[in-house]
């Protein structure tokens, strides 16, 4: 959960990965839609590996992170 322009700096050297707040996961819909593009758009530009970062909640569904996958599949 580091801030994005902060990741993007480290891009310049580096790559980074995760990112992707497992509240935004477990919420699903708009809100998961949302941070995935904020996080793909803003990443775009250099290395990067999209993973959860923090982990999968216990009590998210099964069906959020299929969206996901979708979302960063762009499919």
């Amino acid at each position: 959960m580091v801030e994005l322009g902060f990741a993007r700096e480290i891009q310049r050297k580096r790559p980074v990965q995760g990112n992707l707040d497992p509240l935004a996961l477990r919420a699903g819909g708009v809100a998961l839609d949302r941070s995935v593009d904020e996080i793909l758009s803003a990443l775009a530009g250099g290395p990067f590996i999209y993973n959860l970062g923090h982990g999968i909640l216990p009590d998210t569904p099964v069906a959020h992170v299929e969206q996901m996958l979708k979302r960063v599949r762009g499919s």
